[in-house]
């Protein structure tokens, strides 16, 4: 409970004196009404009636009224704006991440924390802030109760007392029950995940499907077994507490008569403030399952937070200026993949190359040669783990990595097409127009209020569109990574005789992976990579080859 109401405390920020003055006055105020009720009956009893007693009523009615809806206004804004507060904190810190780290953690287990372990944590500050009122009350009751009968009054403290203990015997169980059944729901949504990103490969093989559609029914049913046995455990517990204060109005009323209570009044009394005791000290208890489950999803997030302060190697300045290009060198630059993700490490480097302002230049090589990862070293995704980048002669540490980014528009292969113009400030219509009639997609979209149409388009298209927004940013260096591969022939064409010379023309740097020999004289260099090492096959040294 301690972490939950840290971090309360510290993202409710000032609303959390408002909202717990409000409980408090809401908790207060219903006690008071159970000294009324039992005061009227006391009245009752002897046929009498202080016209004092509904007047309090009224008053002490309308006090709880108020304060109670005064405190849930506040609490569920309150909670909210935490959760928003949260969630868009993580994702701007996600965009300051390294990106080997997104890489490696994987989407799964990030939506789980900004989706359902948020939503827990939501929900479980609810329970929290509401249970207040609730203990505000119990303690108002039992105060009462003491003040009505000191033998009820330790018999009430027993009696929820061993309820209480029942819970927090199983708490540290249930709580390794809850972090397995989350784990299970992460791989879930990545193997959902999986269904979208992996659709064609799976439409091609009907075997396949029915592996992965049963994968899924797997996870789902561990997920849901585990949560089953975890809640019809929560609420067996929950059950035996009730029998306990069922079993202490037993007491109550068999009990008192033999020691020698036989005030039927005061009896009375005691059971009515028993029963009005019960709902808020059940509500108490049925908050412990909440609170665990909020203890595993604050954990998680607390860890993700962490993690991405830790990685980030930069701040979130929104003025950043880009660099002045000329010239871009690699020095001895190495990039190493370690055993997570691979059974072996794979080596990229060294890389010792100077790429000049307007030049072409195509880099080629078989699958696994390292060029994707290349292109991210060049591009600033990836720091290099060795040696450095200079950009005209000065050497790109973290705090120049961003300006650096700033210099390129990229395509790579697993290019994502957003369809909101993000960065853009209110581009020029016509040369909209007429990018997207030079690309051949005037008539499959078009861009309005900062936004794309539509974005449901062949691949080679979606890439041609990816480059129209590049181009739009007007950016220093190009890269294309196997951006022809999915074009028709009359575009592939296109792509190498007009658009590489005319930006070329216009001063662009223009940096391809290609294996398009056809074309090769296009460019002012051929770069070949082969073992994460780079060679110049037109020529001119660019790096150290491998035999």
């Amino acid at each position: 409970m301690l972490p939950l109401l840290s971090f309360l405390q510290r993202e409710l920020k000032g609303s959390i004196a408002r909202i717990v003055a409000a409980l408090l006055i809401a908790g207060l105020s219903r006690g008071a009404l159970l000294a009324i009720f039992n005061a009227g009956a006391s009245d009752a009893t002897a046929h009498t009636l202080d016209w004092k007693l509904p007047t309090a009523f009224l008053a002490v009615m309308g006090l709880y009224l108020l304060s109670s809806y005064d405190a849930i206004h506040h609490s569920v804004r309150a909670v909210e704006t935490m959760r928003e507060r949260v969630r868009v904190r993580l994702s701007e810190k996600l965009l300051l991440a390294q990106l080997r780290f997104l890489e490696i953690k994987g989407s799964g287990d990030i939506y789980t924390q900004l989706g359902a372990d948020l939503q827990r944590l939501r929900d479980a500050s609810m329970t929290f802030l509401n249970g207040l009122q609730a203990g505000v009350l119990v303690v108002f009751s039992l105060a009462y109760l003491a003040w009505l009968s000191w033998p009820v009054f330790f018999a009430t403290l027993i009696t929820s007392g061993l309820g209480a203990a029942t819970y927090f015997w199983i708490d540290s169980d249930m709580r390794t029950r809850i972090t397995h059944a989350r784990s299970r729901e992460t791989a879930l949504f990545d193997a959902l995940a999986d269904t979208l990103r992996g659709f064609k490969e799976l439409k091609l093989g009907r075997a396949r499907q029915r592996d992965h559609a049963g994968y899924i029914a797997t996870l789902a049913r561990e997920f849901r077994e585990l949560w089953v046995k975890t809640e019809t455990l929560y609420q067996l517990i929950g059950i035996t507490s009730q029998t306990f204060m069922f079993a202490l109005i037993a007491i109550v009323a068999f009990g008192l008569p033999l020691l020698g209570q036989t005030d039927g009044t005061k009896i009375f009394q005691v059971i009515a403030t028993i029963l009005f005791i019960m709902a808020p000290l059940e509500a108490l208890l049925q908050a412990i399952p909440s609170l665990s489950k909020a203890r595993v999803s604050l954990s998680s997030i607390a860890r993700l937070e962490a993690n991405l302060d830790s990685d980030a190697a930069e701040t979130g300045n929104d003025t950043v200026v880009p660099l002045n290009f000329e010239s871009l060198s690699f020095r001895d630059v190495h990039f190493r993949f370690d055993s997570l993700v691979a059974e072996e490490g794979f080596d990229v480097g060294p890389l010792d190359l100077t790429i000049t302002r307007g030049e072409t230049l195509f880099i080629i090589g078989g699958n696994g040669a390292g060029k994707t990862t290349f292109l991210k070293l060049l591009t600033g995704l990836y720091p290099p783990m060795q040696g450095e980048i200079l950009v005209n002669g000065a050497s790109v540490g973290d705090a120049e990595r961003q300006s650096a980014r700033e210099m390129f528009a990229a395509v790579f292969s697993d290019f994502h097409l957003f369809t909101r113009l993000y960065g853009l400030n209110a581009p020029d219509p016509a040369k909209i127009n007429t990018l997207l009639e030079e690309l051949g997609i005037a008539h499959k979209t078009s861009i309005k209020d900062g936004a794309l149409s539509t974005v449901s388009l062949s691949t080679g298209q979606r890439k041609r569109l990816a480059y129209a927004v590049n181009r739009l940013a007007d950016r220093q260096i190009y890269v294309f990574d196997e951006f022809a591969a999915d074009q028709d022939p009359q575009f592939r064409a296109y792509f190498y005789t007009e658009l590489l010379p005319r930006l070329k023309a216009d001063g662009k740097t223009v940096i391809a992976v290609t294996h398009d020999d056809r074309w090769f004289a296009v460019a002012d260099r051929v770069l070949k990579m082969d073992y994460g090492r780079i060679a110049d096959i037109t020529g001119q040294s660019a790096g150290r080859a491998t035999s």
